[in-house]
């Protein structure tokens, strides 16, 4: 029986420091819920215990402060991006397949790496164009701020949905 308790005792612990400052859900605005109060916003509210997610469009969106129309276009090159890539993608999943599969084998993968670092490099090349494309559609204000859009740049196709949260 002590050690039931011992144990129920740890794990409640443990539960509450996995909480932090927000506390438990319902707890509202004043427990750290919300957004608000402690956590500097990145709290979802009432129970959604993890960050907020932003996906990249608005994060896209946030950090170059674009304009509606701004927007619209930077999607459109996103989305013509990614079906560009998407063949490359497929071809990548393979490749790495290839390169799994000779390595199991003992035989030589040389081959198999170097087609895949060519499918590297093609998708390298399909995000550095979305890129090149965005950035002539920002005003000088907006272009001292792509530093970090173009760090997101490196893999953005790698997925399915170029958008999904990162």
């Amino acid at each position: 029986m002590l050690r039931k308790l011992l144990v129920a005792g740890v794990l409640a612990c443990a539960l509450a420091s996995a909480q932090g400052r927000s506390g438990g859900a319902g707890m509202g605005d004043e427990g750290g819920m919300g957004g608000g109060s402690g956590r500097g916003g990145d709290m979802a509210p009432m129970g959604n215990f993890g960050p907020a997610r932003v996906n990249r469009l608005d994060l896209m969106t946030s950090l170059l402060k674009l304009e509606k129309t701004q927007k619209k276009e930077v999607k459109a090159i996103m989305d013509e991006g990614s079906k560009e890539a998407a063949p490359v993608r497929e071809q990548m999943a393979k490749g790495r397949l290839r390169i799994a599969e000779s390595v199991k084998s003992g035989g030589g993968q040389d081959e198999a790496v170097k087609a895949y670092a060519d499918l590297e490099s093609r998708m390298a090349a399909i995000e550095l164009k979305a890129f090149a494309r965005i950035y002539k559609l920002l005003d000088p204000d907006q272009k001292q701020r792509t530093q970090r859009v173009y760090q997101m740049m490196n893999g953005i196709f790698k997925g399915k949905n170029w958008t999904d949260e990162q």
